[in-house]
């Protein structure tokens, strides 16, 4: 069991925490992560950095410090409902994303002071994902994760044929081009590079096929590009289509009834897993 000290740290450093000064400790952090952004962006213009480096470097050190504190002391104050549990819950509140984007960035910053200095003061910049985290956007993740997993089959099924199309093209590409370009299409990795420019239509020019048979190989490549590459948004377009129309349903369906069928269709929209947005029954749900 959680002694009152755990509960009451917990009640402060919690990252969802209801409290005001559990609130006002993750604003701040949220600040902080970003000052470190942009001093990762700042100290790259090197007449900046030169002219007050240990600036830099002190709040590099002082910042990602005062992360490492924040993330034991979770760590150390995750609830527990038994001992034998205490581990398991840790683990569990350890692999939630963000606190994993803790984790990452705080052992990469200390590696690097520690073996390679001055070479990962960069992954702070990491900490931009934390913007993610605003409590403003809180149903935003909560729809898309649920859009995701709805659409976790089609969208898997864009991928390979998306990997496959350009694993073909490539295969292909160095086998036509390699006896007339062997630099630009010295193997298949490398025809790789082309594939992923030509069916993503980003066309930079640099490899390009000189052959008859390859420019045919290439128009053909850049149409499968147009028609296959466009499936995943448009996979996820769809899919937030479908959800915003749902909870404008349950939300005329409130307005229609005082709430009764609404407060159900709500239920229906919330109850499912946050990680992985699959629906639970009540006993799941309860569980969970």
């Amino acid at each position: 069991m959680s002694s009152p000290t755990k509960r009451r740290a917990w009640r402060v450093v919690d990252p969802d925490a209801k409290s005001r000064r559990g609130q006002h400790l993750e604003t701040v952090a949220l600040v902080l992560a970003s000052l470190n952004v942009v001093a990762v962006v700042i100290q790259s213009v090197a007449p900046i950095y030169e002219a007050v480096p240990l600036l830099f470097d002190v709040f590099g050190h002082v910042s990602v410090f005062l992360f490492t504190l924040l993330y034991v002391v979770r760590l150390w104050a995750v609830p527990a409902t038994d001992r034998q549990q205490e581990t398991t819950d840790r683990l569990r509140f350890a692999r939630r994303p963000f606190v994993l984007l803790d984790f990452v960035v705080i052992v990469g910053y200390w590696f690097g002071v520690a073996f390679v200095p001055g070479s990962l003061g960069w992954i702070r910049v990491l900490w931009l994902a934390r913007m993610f985290n605003l409590p403003q956007l809180k149903r935003s993740r909560m729809r898309f994760r649920r859009v995701l997993a709805a659409q976790r089959d089609d969208l898997s099924i864009a991928f390979i044929g998306s990997g496959t199309i350009a694993l073909l093209a490539s295969t292909l590409m160095y086998f036509v081009e390699n006896s007339t370009q062997p630099e630009a299409f010295s193997s298949i990795p490398a025809a790789l590079w082309w594939a992923i420019v030509t069916l993503t239509t980003v066309g930079y020019g640099d490899v390009v096929p000189g052959t008859p048979l390859g420019r045919f190989l290439g128009a053909i490549t850049t149409f499968g590009g147009v028609a296959f590459f466009a499936l995943p948004s448009s996979i996820l377009a769809a899919g937030f289509m479908d959800e915003r129309a749902r909870e404008r349903q349950a939300s005329d369906e409130l307005a229609d009834t005082g709430g009764e069928s609404a407060h159900t269709n709500g239920e229906q929209l919330q109850n499912r897993c946050p990680h992985c947005g699959e629906a639970l029954d009540s006993t799941e749900t309860t569980n969970h």
